[in-house]
């Protein structure tokens, strides 16, 4: 069985990599703000779910329990599409950096931290 740290440590890793894929994708683009919308938060949803469902031993087997939450994910991604493109709030791409940072020390606290049980 994998540890909860080794699970929630891959979904914020998978937060930050997403946050600054956003990021870069504004800055590139040259936006001063970044509008948050259902589309948004559902990708990030469905990242924390993949990234909290990943496979990380070759010699882990697959189980139902990953396939359904691959399920879920590619659900909220439709869902996000359907959803309305209402801007829930504004931000600079500054901000995206900044909370991928805090995402990415998180996941990497929680899986020095399963380190220690295994």
């Amino acid at each position: 069985m994998v540890p909860v740290q080794l699970r929630a440590g891959g979904a914020f890793m998978g937060i930050a990599l997403v946050l600054v894929l956003y990021a870069v994708l504004a800055l590139l683009r040259g936006d001063a703000a970044f509008p948050v919308t259902p589309q948004v938060l559902s990708v990030i949803a469905a990242v924390a779910i993949v990234g909290a469902f990943a496979t990380y031993n070759t010699k882990q087997e697959g189980s139902r329990t990953q396939v359904g939450a691959l399920l879920a994910a590619v659900v909220l991604i439709g869902l996000g599409f359907i959803a309305p493109d209402t801007e829930l709030m504004a931000t600079t791409p500054f901000w995206l950096i900044g909370w991928a940072l805090a995402a990415g020390l998180c996941a990497v606290v929680l899986r020095r931290s399963a380190a220690g049980h295994a």
